[in-house]
């Protein structure tokens, strides 16, 4: 595939990337770019890339493949910032929660050709290269917001199936709502049910409620962009929300069990439906 791949942002979604591209294609060399002395000095020390640089400039002149492991705000940041050092045999992907505003910005780029919107449905609440491996992406979905036309794109869907990682192709804007229902809300609503539980009621070690508020450990700096970003879809996915939740608490405030009963039956279909 490529011999030399750049990323910039090795967390852990870009260092799980390179330990899982490294294991599957050993004779690449994987570079990290490091913003700072202390990235750099993290990254030495992790051994997660071949070699760790604070040098943008040749990482991206000289990577065949450059992958933008970022906070989606900075992915639109460095979109921009890369766009003299790319070549035309580079490819760059991103690996975002969110694509409309990504999307956008890289149509407008001198490498739009050459640019690839991934999502690898893979997070976790846990952040940092610390937490990489080369096993995060393995039999997971990864979806692509780029045109199939592009040879770019067929480039790298056949990069994610050698990865082992399954590929779907949905445009940005409707990524950008699934992601809203699938994911955005199920976080927020994860974070809304720790803020009102009373905090002496955590000692009680249920498992449902550390299942529905793992994700309430999430990084909130990379939530609350998300969540701005994708804002529109997500208030609309909370008033939809709203009115189901008004709907349980009129019938329970009239003791209207056959009503409740009704409503339940409704969702335990759409749970059971084939997926």
């Amino acid at each position: 595939m490529f011999k030399r791949v750049g990323i910039i942002g090795v967390g852990l979604m870009g260092g799980s990337f390179s330990l899982a591209y490294k294991k599957r294609f050993p004779s690449s060399w994987v570079v990290g770019f490091a913003r700072n002395k202390n990235s750099y000095k993290r990254l030495k020390r992790l051994k997660i890339v071949d070699e760790a640089t604070e040098d943008l400039k040749t990482l991206v002149r000289e990577s065949e493949l450059v992958v933008l492991a970022l906070p989606v705000k900075k992915i639109e940041e460095y979109l921009l910032k890369i766009e003299p050092f790319v070549q035309k045999k580079t490819i760059v992907v991103d690996l975002g929660s969110t694509k409309e505003n990504i999307e956008k910005v890289a149509q407008g780029l001198n490498y739009s050709k050459n640019f690839v919107g991934c999502h690898p449905l893979c997070g976790s609440e846990k952040s940092g290269a610390e937490f990489a491996t080369s096993e995060l992406y393995k039999d997971k979905v990864c979806i692509i917001t780029s045109s199939f036309k592009k040879k770019s794109t067929r480039k790298i869907k056949r990069m994610w199936h050698l990865l082992g990682v399954k590929t779907v192709f949905v445009n940005p804007h409707l990524h950008d709502e699934i992601l809203a229902y699938l994911s955005h809300f199920p976080h927020l609503l994860s974070f809304s049910l720790v803020k009102v539980v009373p905090s002496d009621f955590f000692s009680f070690n249920l498992k449902s409620f550390k299942a529905l508020t793992r994700m309430a450990k999430s990084n909130i700096y990379l939530w609350s962009e998300i969540f701005l970003v994708n804002r529109k879809n997500l208030v609309k996915v909370i008033n939809q929300f709203v009115i189901t939740l008004e709907k349980f608490k009129k019938n329970l405030k009239a003791n209207n069990s056959r009503v409740l009963i009704r409503m339940l039956k409704e969702v335990n279909k759409k749970v059971f439906l084939p997926r």
